[in-house]
């Protein structure tokens, strides 16, 4: 059976790693000041962090269309399609509406669309999950069992020095977003473990931010076997950083077998901002 996996344009991956994982991409787009943009391979993220930091008002972004989703999903005798929270985004509900739109005329296809009830670096390794149970030749229902149970598990956090686009589009409450600007403090975010955001806890200063981080995550994995997690590591304009908080993992989380660094998409790009950082493991 031919299985594919199909993402939506959040889900961030270098070009190698999407030829590795042979993930097919349906693209969502980026309003800013009335300019749009398509959040593809041809997307300049540093000329979109400069246009988002000219202009005044919030970026805007829309999701793929039903039709897109359906196309992508055509190809295949059978795939898994991996989107934005349902929280975030209208992503998750268009790829079902697509599904819908397939079956009728396709009946036989299986298509099973997972709400990653995250985003960024969730999606990155949610495809990863994906690729190896693929090749490793599991039925398909076995995958659709085992990707719903590690979405249910999956953790996402992360770190943002500008949390003004997720208060302007209403991803978070302004208070929280207030907390951004205040005393330098760096709220720490994560997922609430049914797709929305919280805050988790508040820190003063960047780089503490960064290593209490590291320490949220080596105490939440600690009961883990040695070597027997992967974590994603998305990042925006900010490799350097991204470099440093990998170091830091790997020496002080013994469950981390891996951590894999990929820049933002477009999507990301425009709520992470400049020199943000998203974790999922």
């Amino acid at each position: 059976m031919n299985i594919g996996i199909i993402a939506d344009s959040c889900c961030d991956l270098t070009p190698a790693l999407r030829r590795l994982l042979k993930v097919d991409i349906v693209s969502l787009t980026i309003d800013v000041d009335g300019k749009q943009h398509v959040d593809n391979e041809t997307l300049d993220t540093k000329r979109l962090l400069a246009e988002m930091k000219a202009y005044k008002g919030a970026p805007a972004t829309a999701c793929p269309s039903p039709e897109a989703y359906a196309d992508a999903m055509e190809q295949y005798d059978a795939c898994f399609v991996v989107t934005l929270s349902g929280k975030l985004s209208g992503s998750c509900n268009a790829a079902r509406i697509g599904r819908e739109m397939l079956l009728e005329r396709c009946p036989e296809k299986k298509i099973h669309v997972v709400d990653s009830e995250s985003a960024s670096a969730g999606q990155t390794l949610l495809a990863m999950l994906l690729r190896d149970r693929i090749d490793s030749g599991c039925a398909f229902e076995t995958i659709a069992e085992e990707i719903t149970a590690f979405v249910r598990r999956m953790q996402t956090r992360f770190v943002l020095e500008d949390l003004s686009n997720l208060v302007k589009n209403g991803r978070i409450s302004r208070v929280a977003g207030l907390l951004g600007g205040a005393l330098a403090l760096r709220p720490i975010m994560g997922d609430d473990g049914h797709g929305g955001i919280v805050p988790i806890e508040k820190i003063r200063g960047t780089q503490n931010a960064m290593r209490r981080l590291v320490e949220l995550i080596a105490d939440s994995l600690r009961a883990e076997k040695p070597a027997s997690r992967q974590l994603v590591l998305s990042y925006c304009n900010c490799p350097e950083r991204a470099m440093a908080l990998k170091k830091d993992l790997l020496e002080k989380c013994a469950a981390l077998r891996e951590v894999i660094l990929t820049p933002t998409s477009g999507i990301s790009t425009v709520y992470a901002y400049d020199g943000g950082v998203v974790l999922a493991y």
